[in-house]
C-alpha cells in the first residue's frame, strides 16, 4: 500500500524553470524512483567560470537526466502493468532495470550520437525499485537510489547500499584534479561509470547508471526480504540519503502525517543545502 509520494525540488532552483530530474511512479503495491544524471550547461567547460545564476540559465531544458528518468518510469508503467502482480519477484525487478536500461539506450541513439561525457555526454539516470507480496518485499536498484525498511519502532531493519559512495568514491576522490573542470568529469563518467574493467586493488571500483551501455547491466543489485504488516517502506533517491537515519524523520514516516512531513522537509532543506536542500525523491510504503 502506498503512504505517500513526491519529489522536493532544489532549493537553490525554485521558481527558476530549472528541470525536475527526479521522476517516480508508484501504484498499489509497486514503486520505482528515479535520479537522472546531472548535466553540463550549454557552452561551458568550467563550471566555476561563471555565476551560478548563469549556469542555471544554460542549463539544458529539457535535460537529458530529466528525458532518461521519466523514459525510466514512464516504462515501468507499462511494464508493472503488463504483469500478473502475483509473479513479480526480485527477477522481475532486475529485469525491470535490466529492460528500462535499453529503454534509455533509444534515447541516446537518438540524441547522443557521439559520447564526449561533457555537454554530450550519455543521458543516464540511476534507480530503485521494490514490490510486496505476500510480506516479501521484492527489491532492485543501481548506484545510490535506494530501499530502506524500518520496524514499528523506527529501528532500521533494512537498507540497500550505496555502491558509489563504497566502493567508486574512495578512487575517485584520489583524482586530484577539481570536479569543476572537464578533465575530472571525462575521467569519472569514462572510466568509473559502468567499467567493469577498472579493477584496483583487486575490486571493480565502478558505479553503475542506467546510460543504455551494456555493461550497466552489472551494476544493477537485487534481492528479498521478509516485512511484517507494521513495517514501513521508503524508496528514496539519494537527495534524502542524511535524513533517512535521523530520529526526527523516522519518526515521522512511521507516524505519518502529510502536512507535518512536508513542513518538516521543508524546513530542514533550508538548514544545510548540501546535506539537506538539493532536489529529492522517496515514496513511502506499508506491507500489502
Amino acid at each position: 500500500m502506498i503512504i505517500y509520494k513526491n519529489t522536493f525540488e532544489n532549493i537553490k532552483t525554485l521558481n527558476c524553470d530549472f528541470p525536475i530530474e527526479d521522476s517516480y511512479y508508484a501504484d498499489d503495491c509497486f514503486a520505482i524512483v528515479a535520479d537522472g544524471i546531472t548535466r553540463d550547461p550549454i557552452g561551458i567547460s568550467d563550471l566555476y567560470s561563471v555565476p551560478f545564476e548563469e549556469l542555471k540559465r544554460l542549463y539544458p531544458r529539457p535535460s537529458g537526466g530529466e528525458l532518461a528518468a521519466r523514459e525510466l518510469t514512464n516504462f515501468a508503467t507499462k511494464y508493472i502493468k503488463d504483469l500478473d502482480i502475483k509473479s513479480n519477484s526480485e527477477q522481475a525487478m532486475r529485469n525491470l532495470l535490466i529492460e528500462g536500461n535499453q529503454s534509455i539506450k533509444g534515447l541516446n541513439d537518438r540524441f547522443i550520437p557521439m559520447c564526449d561525457y561533457l555537454q554530450n555526454d550519455y543521458y543516464g539516470t540511476v534507480a530503485a525499485c521494490a514490490t510486496i507480496i505476500d510480506n516479501q518485499l521484492y527489491y532492485a536498484y543501481i548506484c545510490d537510489c535506494g530501499v530502506i525498511v524500518y520496524d514499528k519502532d523506527g529501528n532500521v531493519k533494512f537498507q540497500t547500499e550505496d555502491d558509489k559512495a563504497l566502493y567508486s568514491d574512495p578512487y575517485i576522490n584520489k583524482i586530484g584534479i577539481a570536479w569543476n573542470l572537464p578533465e575530472s568529469r571525462i575521467i569519472v563518467r569514462r572510466d568509473y561509470r559502468n567499467n567493469v574493467n577498472n579493477i584496483q586493488d583487486n575490486q571493480c571500483v565502478s558505479y553503475g547508471a542506467l546510460t543504455g551501455e551494456d555493461d550497466a547491466v552489472s551494476f544493477i543489485r537485487s534481492g528479498c526480504i521478509k516485512v511484517d504488516s507494521t513495517d514501513t517502506i521508503v524508496v528514496y533517491s539519494d537527495g534524502f540519503t542524511s535524513l533517512l537515519r535521523r530520529p526526527d524523520f523516522i519518526d515521522l514516516v512511521i507516524h505519518f502525517d502529510c502536512d507535518v512531513f512536508e513542513q518538516y522537509v521543508g524546513k530542514v532543506s533550508n538548514t544545510d543545502y548540501e546535506r539537506y536542500g538539493k532536489e529529492k525523491t522517496l515514496v513511502i510504503m506499508k506491507s500489502c
